[in-house]
C-alpha cells in the first residue's frame, strides 16, 4: 500500500535476535497505524493478566498512516501494557523520531528482556542491538549528548533513571524535549533493559498521487502558518493555557482544590511571562518546522544554574499551579529535571500536589517524611521530591509509582487523590465543562484529556450530561483518528482534510465515516481486552471524589462534575448505548464487532460479557 513500507521489525531481547515481518494491507485497512496498529499488536500478543513489568509484556512504537507526510504529522505512538494502570496504554510523542522511524518500518516491536543494558540502533532498514552499559544510570540530557556524538543525524527515544528503577510513572523522552509521557511506559523499557532507541533518517514511503499531495501540502502549510485565526497559538503555543483553564474554573491549582484562580496569579505562569525567557530553538528541537507551534523553547536561571527546556501547558500547570508554585523559573527547572530523570510531568506534579495537601492537612509528619515540607508552594521540597521519586529513596519510594499507590501505601488521603483507574488526572478539571468528566471516566487509558471534549462548552449545572454524549463520542473518534494517522492535535485539520490526504497517500478512497468506524473498533477492542484483564466497567468507569465537591468560587462556583450521581449514570448508560456496548455492563456487544466488520473479536466480546456478569454476581 502506498504511504507505508509494509514492514514491522521485531526485536527479541531474550534471544538477541531481530526479525522482519510483512505488514499486510488488510491489517493496515483495519487498523491504519499509530494507536490502531499498536493496540492490535498488543491485543494479539499480550494476553490479559500479563504482568506489565515481565518479559512477557511487549512494547510497540507505531508510526501513523500520515506520520512525516503532511504538516504537523510528527507523531509516533508508544503502546504497551501500562505498569501504572495494567491497561493497554498508548502515549503519543513528537519531534523527529516518528518520521525517521517511518523511513524504515511501520512499527517496531520490542519483546523479552536483555541480560545487560542495551540500545537499539535503527538504520538502513535494519535494527542492531548494541551495548548500553556506559549509558545506564545517566540522565537523558547527558545520554543524548553522548549518542549524538556517535549518531549526529539520528533521533532518540530515551529512558532516564526513573525508568531504569521501574517507576510506574516513568516516561519515554524523544530528543530531550518531547515525551510519550502517560502510563509509565518508560518502566516497560527499563524492565527490558532498553536505555534508548536511536533512529537514523530513512526513506520516506511514497504516496499514490505525489503532485496533488504536494499541492495540498503547500496549501495547508501556508494556511496554518499565516491565518490570523491561529496567531495566538503560533505566538504562545500552549504556554498561555493556565490563564484559559483558570478563567473557566478548570485549572488543577492546589491539587484541584481551587480550579478557579485570579488572572494575576495565573499570569505568573502565563504566555507573556514565559515569552520573556524565549530563545532560538536548538538544532534538535524539530517542532520549529511546524506551522503551529505548541511550545516555546526557553532559557531560565534557577539557583545559579542556567537550563534550557521546552515547556508546555500540561507540564507548567501540573508542576506549577497544581503544587502551588507560581515562579516560572522554578517550574521550568522542574520540567527540565523530570525530562532528565524520565518522569511523567503530569503524574509527578499530580502526586506531589496530593502530597502537599496531605502535609497541609496535617496527615503526615516531618518525622515520616524525613525533612521539612511546608505544603503548597514549597519549591525546595518539590525539587527534592522529584529527585527522590526517580531514585526510589526515602519518601520518594512511596511516591514513585503515582498517586493511587502512594495513598494506598500510606493508608490516607485517597479521598483527595485525583486519578481514574490509577492514572493521574491531567491539568483540566472537568467541573468547569458539562459532560467532560464522562470522558475521563470512560477513556481507555484512565484519566486523559485527549479522549474527546463534549460540545458546546457549558457548565455541568446547565443541563443533563446525557445530552452532550454524542458530541463527546464524535470528539473521541477524532482523537483516535489523529492518533492513528500520526497527526498532532494542535494542527487544526478538519476530518475531511485528513480523509482526503490519506486517500491521496494510499491510493484508496477513505471517507470520514470509514475512519470513524476504525476508531470505534479500536476503542472497542481495547475495552474487550481490559475487561478480560481486570476492568469491571460499572465499578471502574467512575471519577474521583474531588470532582463531586462543588467548586468553591469562580464561573463554575457550585458545580460538581455532574448535576448528581443519577445524571452521571444516565450519561454513562447513553455512552455505552451509542457505542454499541452493553448499556449496564459497558462491554462491547458481539454483534457490534460484527457490524463494524471485526468479527474475529466476537468470541472475546462474548467472554468479556460473561466475565463482567460473573464479577457483578449476575
Amino acid at each position: 500500500m502506498h504511504g507505508y513500507h509494509n514492514r514491522i521489525a521485531r526485536v527479541n531481547l531474550t534471544e538477541g535476535k531481530v526479525t522482519y515481518e510483512e505488514l499486510p494491507d488488510e491489517v493496515i485497512r483495519k487498523f491504519i497505524g499509530g494507536k490502531g496498529l499498536g493496540y492490535y499488536l498488543i491485543y494479539r500478543e499480550v494476553p490479559p493478566g500479563t504482568d506489565p513489568l515481565s518479559p512477557a509484556n511487549k512494547f510497540v512504537f507505531a508510526t501513523g498512516g500520515l506520520t512525516g507526510l503532511i504538516p504537523g504529522s510528527s507523531k509516533v505512538i508508544a503502546v504497551s501494557k501500562s505498569p501504572e494502570t495494567r491497561l493497554i496504554s498508548d502515549s503519543s510523542g513528537g519531534d523527529a523520531f516518528g518520521p525517521k522511524l517511518k523511513g524504515h518500518f511501520d512499527a517496531l516491536i520490542i519483546e523479552g528482556k536483555a541480560e545487560e543494558p542495551v540500545y537499539l540502533y535503527v538504520h538502513d532498514g535494519e535494527v542492531e542491538i548494541r551495548d548500553a552499559g556506559h549509558l545506564w544510570g545517566k540522565g537523558n540530557y547527558e545520554v543524548a549528548k553522548e549518542l549524538w556524538k556517535e549518531h549526529p543525524k539520528a533521533s532518540l527515544a530515551l529512558i532516564g533513571p526513573a525508568g531504569e528503577r521501574l517507576s510506574r510513572i516513568a516516561n519515554v523522552i524523544y530528543d530531550t524535549e518531547r515525551a510519550s509521557g502517560r502510563g509509565g511506559l518508560g518502566a516497560v523499557l527499563g524492565s527490558k533493559k532498553v536505555k534508548a532507541i536511536v533512529v537514523e533518517p530513512g526513506e520516506k514511503p511514497g504516496v499514490a498521487s505525489p503532485e496533488e499531495f504536494q499541492r495540498l501540502w503547500q496549501e495547508f502549510y501556508e494556511h496554518f502558518a499565516t491565518d490570523p485565526k491561529y496567531e495566538h497559538t503560533r505566538n504562545y503555543g500552549t504556554s498561555d493555557g493556565l490563564r484559559s483553564s483558570a478563567s473557566l474554573g478548570m485549572s488543577p491549582a492546589y491539587n484541584f482544590s481551587r480550579p478557579y484562580i485570579p488572572d494575576e496569579l495565573a499570569s505568573k505562569l502565563g504566555g507573556d511571562e514565559i515569552k520573556k525567557y524565549e530563545v532560538e530553538p536548538e538544532w534538535f528541537v524539530h517542532g520549529k518546522s511546524c506551522p503551529i507551534k505548541c511550545a516555546r523553547y526557553v532559557e531560565v536561571e534557577y539557583k545559579g544554574r542556567k537550563i534550557r527546556v521546552k515547556p508546555e501547558y500540561e507540564s507548567i500547570a501540573m508542576l506549577g499551579a497544581a503544587t502551588g508554585v507560581f515562579n516560572f523559573p522554578a517550574v521550568a527547572y522542574f520540567n527540565w529535571l523530570v525530562n532528565n530523570l524520565g518522569l511523567d510531568s503530569i503524574a509527578t506534579g499530580n502526586t506531589i500536589a496530593w502530597f502537599f495537601e496531605l502535609v497541609e492537612r496535617g496527615l503526615i509528619s516531618e518525622e515520616e517524611i524525613g525533612f521539612p515540607v511546608t505544603g503548597f508552594g514549597d519549591e525546595e521540597a518539590e525539587e527534592r521530591l522529584i529527585r527522590l521519586m526517580a531514585e526510589r529513596k526515602g519518601i520518594g519510594a512511596i511516591l514513585a509509582d503515582g498517586v493511587k499507590r502512594a495513598c494506598e501505601r500510606l493508608g490516607r488521603g485517597c479521598e483527595f487523590a485525583v486519578h481514574v483507574k490509577g492514572m493521574e488526572s491531567p491539568a483540566w478539571d472537568p467541573r468547569g465543562r458539562r459532560t467532560y468528566a464522562l470522558s475521563y471516566a470512560t477513556a481507555d487509558v484512565g484519566a486523559s484529556h485527549l479522549r474527546g471534549w463534549p460540545r458546546p462548552h457549558q457548565l455541568p449545572n446547565q443541563g443533563s450530561a446525557k445530552e452532550l454524549v454524542p458530541s463527546l463520542i464524535e470528539g473521541r473518534d477524532e482523537s483516535y483518528i489523529t492518533d492513528m494517522l500520526g497527526v498532532c492535535k494542535f494542527v487544526p485539520y478538519k476530518m475531511e482534510d485528513l480523509a482526503r490526504f490519506y486517500s491521496l497517500a494510499t491510493g484508496e478512497e477513505w471517507t470520514v465515516e470509514g475512519l470513524r468506524k476504525v476508531a470505534w473498533a479500536v476503542e472497542s477492542i481495547a475495552r474487550i481486552h481490559d475487561t478480560l484483564d481486570w476492568v469491571t466497567p460499572p465499578l471502574d468507569d467512575t471519577i474521583p471524589p474531588r470532582w463531586w465537591e462543588p467548586e468553591p468560587d469562580g464561573p463554575a462556583k457550585g458545580n460538581a462534575a455532574f448535576i448528581d450521581y443519577n445524571d452521571f449514570l444516565e450519561a454513562r448508560r447513553e455512552f455505552y448505548r451509542l457505542r454499541g456496548w452493553h448499556e449496564e455492563l459497558g462491554v462491547p456487544l458481539p454483534e457490534t464487532m460484527e457490524e463494524l466488520g471485526y468479527p474475529e473479536f466476537k468470541s472475546d466480546a462474548e467472554r468479556a460479557l460473561e466475565v463482567v456478569k460473573k464479577r457483578m454476581g449476575l
